[in-house]
């Protein structure tokens, strides 16, 4: 009598006990029919084996610079990362791309297969398409999305409107429109109609070689770029005359649009933790240009906690302040209400540029605030601000950080979390022997 062969569990089954989590049906579809094992063509091709995801430590966690609650699933060949991120319920419910360069993040909707969907239509939006960093060649050079195994999954997972994306040639206006209607990395495709709204031609012919030669301030430039009612007349001309542009080069600004996208991206935002600074950064700054001194200021006060690491400064081109606050909103509200900065010992502690001091400040600040916390769930969102609103000042901070993190995750009932926090720690042991 032939012996039975037990099969082992699903790969989804694992993943979920050993991360203590639940995974959207897409995500458990791509480990369980191993899409996995096939070889994609786009930006983001290299898939992270859940063997490698089941070890103690995975290689592929960056612990410090990635927040603890994420965990990778899909790379570049440039040690950029698509990862998926759990929430207070043990859901994996949000996938984000997280940028190894500055360990900037953006959200690129709820589900692996909506990720995919983005990365697959995102040069078909409106917008100048503004990376983190310029990389040494077109990373979608190869990208072949009627052939591509990753896309081809994708696209299963979605409603007849995106399916019909994949063959059909629409509009950049109405691939945007489609994408939202359908809820697929709404976040990630608002901001490409942020800069859209903001671009103007002629700043796509200076860069700081440029300006220097011409005599101009690289940050005046920069903010002229941000916002092109800032250039002075003179400034103007001369530009003109130099960059081989005209009056039609300056383009028209359309700050309504700007507001309209960043107040939805704000209401769709809940958890402290994930509020996006580039929208509370333009929504401020576009309620400012149109005379509302008390709602900037108000608006400038509520997205002054969100992280550093979500300002996308360099493709908005608000990076023009960073030398009188470490955070726009915070440096808006100096010049609008400075009284208000320094009666807050958190705000205060973000004057100036972000150096070791000031994060020393901030992280101290929050992890006061997770001391005084009333319950495991304030005092854990806190201790998330303390690792990643600014970094930190020591890289061994994280070491007790992500301890404790773990302990306040697990006594809030967030399990996963709690596991998440651990490889993490587990992972900067190994890399780092802290």
């Amino acid at each position: 009598m032939s012996e039975v062969v037990s099969q082992p569990p699903p790969w989804s089954e694992r993943i979920s006990e050993r991360y203590q989590c639940t995974l959207a049906p897409d995500l458990a579809d791509w480990f369980d029919r191993e899409i996995w094992q096939r070889q994609g063509t786009g930006e983001f091709r290299v898939p992270i084996s859940p063997a490698a995801l089941l070890s103690d430590a995975a290689d592929e966690i960056w612990p410090g610079l990635m927040p603890c609650d994420m965990l990778p699933v899909l790379a570049d060949s440039a040690g950029n990362w698509v990862c998926v991120r759990a929430d207070a319920n043990n859901q994996m419910s949000e996938m984000v791309q997280w940028f190894h360069g500055g360990g900037d993040w953006m959200p690129w909707g709820k589900r692996l297969a909506d990720a995919i969907v983005f990365e697959a239509v995102v040069e078909r939006l409106p917008g100048p398409r503004r990376r983190l960093a310029v990389p040494a060649e077109n990373p979608k050079q190869d990208f072949d999305p009627l052939n591509d195994p990753f896309v081809h999954w994708a696209f299963e997972h979605q409603s007849k409107s995106i399916r019909e994306l994949l063959a059909e040639q629409t509009s950049p206006q109405e691939t945007a429109e489609i994408l939202l209607r359908e809820d697929i990395a709404t976040e990630a495709v608002r901001c490409e109609l942020v800069q859209d709204a903001m671009h103007q031609p002629w700043s796509s012919q200076v860069n700081s070689k440029i300006a220097s030669k011409l005599g101009l301030s690289w940050n005046d430039c920069v903010s002229w770029m941000f916002d092109g009612s800032r250039i002075p007349a003179d400034a103007w001309r001369l530009l003109k005359d130099n960059l081989n542009v005209g009056d039609f080069d300056r383009g028209t600004q359309d700050w309504s649009a700007v507001e309209r996208h960043c107040k939805a991206v704000i209401d769709h935002t809940q958890e402290s933790t994930r509020q996006l600074a580039w929208a509370w950064d333009l929504l401020g700054y576009a309620i400012e240009r149109r005379d509302d001194r008390a709602g900037a200021i108000g608006v400038y006060e509520r997205g002054a906690t969100a992280s550093s690491f979500t300002d996308q400064a360099v493709r908005m081109n608000s990076h023009w302040m960073q030398h009188e606050a470490a955070k726009f909103s915070v440096a808006r509200l100096q010049k609008l209400a400075p009284e208000t900065v320094q009666a807050s010992k958190y705000l205060s502690s973000l004057l100036g540029s972000s150096s070791q001091a000031c994060r020393h400040q901030v992280v101290e600040y929050w992890m006061d605030q997770a001391n005084n916390a009333r319950d495991p769930s304030t005092s854990l969102e806190r201790l998330m601000h303390a690792g990643w609103d600014v970094g930190v000042d020591s890289f061994h901070r994280f070491s007790t950080l992500l301890d404790r993190i773990a302990i306040e995750a697990e006594a809030a009932g967030q399990q996963a979390r709690a596991t998440l926090a651990k490889t993490h720690r587990r992972c900067l042991q190994n890399r780092y022997g802290v």
